[in-house]
């Protein structure tokens, strides 16, 4: 009899991605997709991104679909900050979403943005790999 573990398909934007520094928590669980979602805008918090819903089609960011287990899912909500019993107090809340796999989870930002830039292009591994812009700095 072969025993199937609940699984939940999960979308992630950031350092979670592959090739990025949080994957490793997440790199055993399988990929299932990849692709752009509608409804969301990306911030840039620094080490991370943070995503707000919109309430509409506007904004979108690029999202890795991952089938996770239940025990990887709890070890994202560690990673993210998610307390199911304190939404309030967490730094993010997993809310449900709609992807071309069915339904699942995204986690989105839930604390205050205060001077947080938006990020209209939504790609946080493409935004990581670039290297940032000559500040002043002039040849000799």
């Amino acid at each position: 009899m072969e025993f199937n573990m609940p699984t939940n398909i999960v979308a992630v934007y950031g350092t979670l991605r592959e090739g990025l520094n949080n994957h490793t928590l997440i790199s055993e669980s399988k990929r299932i997709g990849h692709g752009w979602l509608t409804g969301f805008r990306m911030h840039n918090l620094g080490e991370s991104p943070g995503v707000i819903s919109t309430h509409d089609d506007s904004g979108r960011i690029r999202v890795e679909w991952y089938d996770v287990s239940n025990d990887i899912l709890d070890e994202l909500d560690r990673l993210e900050g998610y307390d199911p019993n304190a939404t309030d107090d967490s730094r993010h809340i997993r809310k449900r979403v709609f992807s071309p796999y069915g339904r699942g989870w995204i986690y989105v930002y839930n604390k205050p943005l205060d001077h947080a830039p938006y990020m209209e292009a939504g790609d946080w591994e493409r935004f990581s790999r670039t290297p940032p812009p000559n500040q002043g700095v002039q040849p000799v």
